[in-house]
């Protein structure tokens, strides 16, 4: 199960880059002023691994919509969390695994 997992891990990060190098190309956008396609979103990699999405009104950055962190143990998503423009609303969600590294539990706190 977990070389599954990690198959599906490897083609989302890749579908992520993907769609990263598109926005940085000028892809995307389109909508109107309060469609979230018009926000502008950067990923952070640290090693090749996805560790934060951070969202902005437009692509001065000036105004901060959203942010999400991931944490990884072991090379497994064990911790997201979401935050809203003033992190006055945190949904940390953590996330377990059994010995043999499959999925066992999801729980969430809202701060």
């Amino acid at each position: 199960m977990s070389d599954i997992l990690a198959q599906i891990g490897n083609k989302l990060g890749a579908e992520v880059k993907y769609l990263q190098t598109q926005i940085d190309a000028g892809g995307g956008g389109g909508g109107s002023g309060t469609d979230p396609t018009d926000d502008y979103t950067e990923s952070t990699f640290t090693n090749g691994v996805l560790t934060a999405i951070t969202t902005w009104t437009d692509n001065t950055k000036a105004v901060l919509v959203s942010g999400k962190s991931f944490t990884y143990t072991s090379g497994l998503l064990t911790q997201v969390v979401e935050s809203d423009e003033n992190n006055t609303t945190t949904l940390t969600k953590t996330i377990t695994y059994d010995s043999e590294g499959n999925l066992e539990s999801v729980t969430k706190d809202y701060a």
